[in-house]
Parts: structure tokens; sequence; C-alpha cells
């Protein structure tokens, strides 16, 4: 079975200083230090200093930041299969 994947998503990063993200579904948390979006793919969290939120367009779903990245991460979509919790639990 697949996954249905509402969006196109890519990052693209020049110089660890300008991103450009596409496939951006929501953005659940922003400050200077730490940006945490929604994407069909998951979860994805820029972490880095001085970060600044450029243009957001929910419309294309698209979104600009600038700052220093130091990394980039992305937790995966819960809900799709059974915790290792639930799996001891059987």
């Amino acid at each position: 079975m697949t996954d249905k994947i509402l969006c196109e998503h890519t990052v693209y990063m020049e110089n660890r200083r300008q991103l450009k993200i596409t496939g951006v579904l929501q953005v659940i948390a922003y400050d200077e230090y730490k940006v945490v979006l929604r994407t069909d793919f998951g979860k994805m969290t820029v972490a880095g200093r001085n970060l600044v939120a450029g243009q957001m367009s929910t419309e294309s779903r698209t979104m600009e930041l600038t700052g220093e990245v130091n990394y980039i991460q992305y937790q995966a979509n819960r809900g799709k299969s059974e915790s290792g919790l639930a799996k001891l639990l059987r």
C-alpha cells in the first residue's frame, strides 16, 4: 500500500544562508533559532541562528527562510505504522 502524496516537497539551500521550501502544509512553530513545518513527508525542523521567514504562500505552499542554517531534520508521520510499544502489548 502506498501513501498518497498531496503535493511535491523540495528544499533548495544556498550557502547555508537561504532556503526555499515547497510542499509546506503548515507552520507549526517559528522563532529565530528553529522553524518547525508540516509536510506530506512528516515534520520538518530547520534549526540555526537568526532565522527569518521571508515569503510564505499558502496557495503555492512555499516558504523562504534566511539566516544561518545548522541542520534540517525530518520526523516521520505518525499513525502510519504500529509503534514498538503496541507491538510489545499484542
